[in-house]
């Protein structure tokens, strides 16, 4: 089975993952999945996986990643309190380690119905960009659905 609820074949979104990075690019993704966690009495999860570096001494490793992790936590903090502005339960965490697979490790822990990603902006010049993106590696090995989102377009 995908999900872990279903209801007379229809498939309910309860528990939705949002990873994130930094950016400021993900505000039509997570109007998505606030929306659609409201829609089913859901909750959103919202993630940043801070990529390990290799090579760091171990001294220098531990301020740098605390650094990165306190403004991930941060970030996430501004984006769950929109989210919870609209009623809908969120929660955030920030994990060190590969973005790909600590993304759906966590999923799986979760038991996450819904993963929502930024969709990568189409590059005419560059068809085949996208490919290489995190979104892209997601939605392909996801044991659970995957919604892509557009972002708005730059003005």
């Amino acid at each position: 089975m995908l999900c872990s609820n279903q209801r007379w074949g229809l498939i309910m979104f309860k528990k939705i993952l949002l990873p994130l990075d930094l950016t400021e690019k993900h505000q039509a993704a997570l109007e998505t999945a606030a929306e659609l966690a409201h829609q089913n009495q859901g909750e959103v999860f919202l993630l940043h996986v801070v990529e390990v570096i290799p090579g760091l001494t171990g001294e220098e490793e531990r301020g740098f990643y605390q650094r990165l992790e306190q403004a991930a936590r941060s970030h996430l903090g501004r984006l769950a309190s929109t989210i919870s502005r609209k009623k809908v339960p969120v929660r955030t965490n920030v994990v060190v380690g590969q973005r790909v697979p600590d993304t759906l490790r966590y999923a799986m822990e979760k038991g996450v119905d819904l993963i929502v990603l930024t969709s990568p902006p189409f590059q005419p010049e560059h068809p085949g960009a996208g490919l290489s993106s995190m979104a892209w590696k997601i939605s392909v090995v996801a044991s659970c659905p995957v919604l892509m989102v557009k972002g708005k377009p730059a003005t």
